[in-house]
């Protein structure tokens, strides 16, 4: 369709009256775009018709054109049975947008826990109501980024991407319809103040000021290089002083902490450069070890932490975790790194959709950092200390004081007592003695298939006779034929056999 509006000369009809040349007169515009509109409408089904003439707009008709396809699609595999989860949709519509929509692309995914179809709509409804008349404000967050590398005077540009301004892009609008605006930044007519030039050269020349600067001015993130492969870490930080928390994440590539005195082990090392999300740099002061205590009480030795003085939180990085036969799945907002069927580490979500470690960091013999533990968590903790005892059995320890003097709250539901107290049984293989035909019939279904046949049916329905093995199959073109086609089986087979 985009093809016939272009040989029409009336492709700048689906961008809108504003958008149009602005060579053209309002009059013109106009025409034009009434001239669009009936083309599209010319070639339109009628099923399709119905739901856009309320569509009084060439850009609108073809805006909801895109809707209608997109859920048709929809429908289609939902024909074919093929089930998406809401949120796989959403990310698909997401990625099918434009390199415009980059910047609300991004908002979307990483503003939110959850993602459906129509959220996503919402979100470009308003957006594009939106982004002619708010002019956005420059982020204050910051990245963190770490890179690693073993010589410091290695290629900066290696591996890099150049500076660029997310908000740069042109955002379209014409000339013409800004001729008697005014800019309410630098007074002047012509254009508005998303589009003033001294506005943008002020936020860079800002921008650029605060690079010189050093982090303790500001709440952002750190971009940190060491000298191995590079890896990436975004995480958002708010305190102006040194976290005490541990923050579990899958980015970054080496345990990390800024605190010297938490390390009980320790060695210098001279390689190693820490670039700052102001681009300010400093050394790794060191390598060693870091004892941490869990929400169970038992002490585990974080190695090969690196020492980075200027860093505002302590990473533990779960990628290493891995490598060493740990997994960890997230839910309910907590996270839990298991090995085996033993959970060792507990992390909860905070502020910042960050995972906090439950746990201290230990100095010696002294606990440096405490997260406090929630009664449910304390119930399943002696549940698990004692053998899985039953919640009455804690109950009455804890009346008699011998559970540290803490309470107990009802126990949740705890998967290891469930299968401790299933039995396996196993299944016996089915003798069948058959006497003759069609004593015992066997059926099966299979589909639907990925790609029709050529007479269009998507399944096969088969009869297998136990005493003969003799096979009758069946091609159906929807599952619920299966009933009328046993049926039909059925009167044939008594008929040729009599029986």
């Amino acid at each position: 369709m985009q093809a016939v509006l272009a040989q029409m000369d009336l492709e700048d009809a689906l961008l809108g009256i504003d958008k149009m040349p602005s060579t053209l007169t309002d009059e013109e515009k106009k025409r034009k775009d009434r001239k669009a509109l009936t083309q599209l409408h010319l070639h339109l089904s009628n099923e399709i018709l119905q739901d856009v003439m309320k569509e009084k707009t060439a850009a609108a008709l073809w805006k909801r054109l895109e809707q209608i396809l997109f859920k048709e699609i929809l429908l289609n595999l939902e024909a074919i049975e093929v089930q998406y989860d809401k949120e796989d949709l959403g990310l698909i519509l997401l990625c099918s947008l434009p390199p415009s929509y980059s910047t609300l692309r991004d908002t979307i995914l990483y503003s939110r826990e959850s993602l459906t179809v129509d959220e996503v709509y919402d979100s470009l409804t308003s957006y594009d109501k939106m982004k002619h008349l708010v002019v956005k404000p420059d982020s204050q967050g910051e990245g963190l980024i770490v890179r690693e590398r073993q010589d410091r005077n290695a290629d900066d540009n290696r591996g890099r991407t150049q500076e660029r301004n997310p908000r740069g892009k042109s955002k379209g609008r014409s000339k013409s319809s800004n001729r008697g605006k005014t800019c309410n930044f630098c007074k002047k007519k012509g254009h508005i103040k998303s589009e003033c030039y001294k506005l943008q050269n002020k936020i860079k020349r800002k921008a650029a000021n605060q690079k010189g600067k050093q982090p303790e001015n500001f709440g952002e993130a750190d971009v940190v290089e060491d000298y191995s492969d590079g890896e990436l870490l975004v995480a958002s930080v708010n305190d102006f002083k040194v976290s005490e928390e541990w923050i579990l994440d899958s980015g970054c590539t080496f345990h990390m902490s800024p605190n010297r005195d938490w390390f009980t082990t320790y060695e210098t090392v001279s390689e190693g450069v820490v670039l700052m999300g102001n681009n300010a740099s400093c050394k790794i002061a060191g390598i060693g070890t870091i004892k941490v205590k869990m929400f169970d009480g038992v002490v585990k030795t974080l190695s090969d932490v690196r020492h980075v003085p200027e860093l505002k939180r302590n990473l533990i990085l779960l990628s290493t975790l891995d490598s060493k036969g740990y997994r960890y799945t997230a839910k309910n907002e907590v996270l839990k790194i298991s090995k085996r069927s033993l959970v060792v580490m507990k992390g909860q979500r905070k502020i910042a959709k960050l995972y906090v470690l439950q746990g201290s960091t230990f100095t010696g013999n002294a606990a440096v950092t405490s997260s406090s533990l929630s009664d449910d968590d304390i119930t399943k903790l002696w549940h698990m200390r004692l053998g899985h005892m039953s919640e009455n059995g804690m109950t009455e320890l804890s009346k008699r004081g011998l559970l540290d003097g803490q309470g107990i709250c009802k126990l949740n539901f705890c998967e290891h007592c469930v299968f401790g107290k299933q039995k396996r049984v196993r299944f016996t293989r089915g003798i069948h003695n058959m006497k003759g035909t069609l004593e015992y019939i066997h059926s099966d279904l299979w589909g639907p298939s990925r790609v029709p046949s050529r007479g269009g049916a998507n399944y096969m329905l088969t009869f297998i006779d136990d005493f003969s093995r003799k096979v009758w199959a069946f091609f159906l073109k929807q599952k619920s034929d299966v009933f009328f086609t046993f049926k039909s089986w059925k009167i044939m087979i008594e008929k040729q056999t009599g029986k």
